[in-house]
């Protein structure tokens, strides 16, 4: 096995997490779960293109608790 490791469902879980807390705290949520779950399977491909794809559904269920407590995160409205 060479180059990056393949994270399996939950480490990728784990990263899904990371980024959308990132993005939210950031700023850089989009409207909807569903447009969100589809920038972080985009983003998961171009930066672990060795993983094996992640359905947006899964992304969702990994994200969503953290959707949910957006503008608590911020502390604003998005």
């Amino acid at each position: 096995m060479t180059g990056e490791p393949r994270p399996g469902r939950r480490m990728a879980r784990h990263i899904f997490e990371a980024e959308a807390y990132r993005r939210i705290a950031a700023g850089n949520a989009p409207e909807t779960l569903s447009e969100f779950a589809e920038q972080l399977a985009a983003w998961f491909k171009d930066t672990y293109p060795a993983a094996p794809a992640t359905s947006t559904n899964f992304i969702e269920t990994a994200i969503r608790d953290i959707w949910h407590r957006r503008h608590e995160t911020i502390g604003s409205e998005l």
